[in-house]
């Protein structure tokens, strides 16, 4: 039983929270010369906490909605096999999201109501993306949305914890990471896009239709690059974070792999999230790589 709770967290998912995070409270020490490594586990662990409580609802939304069947649902098949119920799943999700509220008490005793406010609407976010009366992910909202909560918000808030005060840097800084997260959520969405138009539900895949749909994805990944740019060009950032230019070849193969699913390749479709994560990932890790050889210096 603890495999297959284990697996129903989806843990490889992690990294889309713990990158954001650790920009964060990178951020922290580039802007402010600030850092606690205590601070930055304990915001690490809310994080991971908030990411858990969505996955667990996610499951359980897209279940009760008639989106995940056995064959849509390869990664989180424990309600359609009857593996798991419906209410252990949504119980489970309540209790990831009521831990991390009870951290997030201590970060509010921590730096003040700012705090509250920041992590209410993590938990907001998370829990209406597929379930609440109105879940946003099936109003095409999805992966806009995910761009703030797991972009700007995640690192503002794993800043403000280090600091306690808001930069408005910190927010353009975030922008990269918020592109490719969103990018993430497009992925999925584009991969799933027969069972979701069979469940009726509108994703913003669906609504674009594939003539949008597929530049759209392409525009998010070329947006992290061309944002990164940017904030060094305007000496927001220091040049040590253009490391990840050196991904653009990356790049390059999966914007070219995503163009042969746009033509019907539904084997290169299938591995389009779990690639645009991987991305994710190492664009992250890079990223902050590049700022911790700033601060070295």
């Amino acid at each position: 039983m603890v495999k297959v709770w284990f697996l129903a967290l989806r843990p490889w998912s992690f990294t889309a929270s713990a990158i954001p995070v650790t920009l964060g409270a990178i951020l922290a020490y580039t802007f402010e010369g600030t850092f606690s490594f205590g601070l930055y586990l304990l915001t690490l662990f809310g994080g991971t906490l908030l990411h858990s409580g969505t996955n667990l609802i996610n499951t359980y939304g897209d279940f009760i909605a008639g989106v995940d069947t056995i064959e849509s649902a390869e990664t989180c098949p424990q309600l359609v096999r009857n593996i798991l119920k419906p209410e252990q799943m949504k119980n489970a999700g309540i209790i990831a999201f009521g831990m991390a509220a009870l951290l997030g008490i201590y970060f509010v005793y921590l730096r003040g109501w700012p705090m509250l406010f920041l992590g209410l609407i993590g938990i907001l976010g998370g829990y209406t993306y597929t379930a609440g009366p109105l879940p946003y992910k099936y109003q095409g909202l999805g992966s806009l949305l995910v761009f703030f909560l797991m972009g700007p918000l995640m690192v503002l808030g794993s800043h403000y914890v280090q600091t306690g005060v808001f930069n408005e840097n910190v927010i353009w800084a975030s922008l990269p990471v918020g592109f490719l997260v969103s990018g993430i959520l497009h992925a999925n969405d584009l991969r799933d896009i027969d069972y979701d138009q069979r469940a009726g539900i509108k994703t913003l895949a669906l609504i674009l239709g594939e003539k949008l749909a597929f530049p759209f994805y392409y525009l998010l990944n070329i947006a992290a690059f061309a944002s990164l740019l940017f904030l060094i060009i305007f000496n927001i950032l220091p040049v040590s974070s253009i490391l990840p230019f050196l991904l653009i070849p990356k790049l390059g193969k999966i914007l070219k792999n995503a163009h042969i699913s746009r033509l019907g390749n539904k084997d290169t479709l299938t591995f389009l999230e779990a690639n645009s994560a991987k991305f994710h990932f190492q664009f992250g890790s890079m990223f902050i790589a590049g700022l911790l050889i700033n601060i070295i210096i």
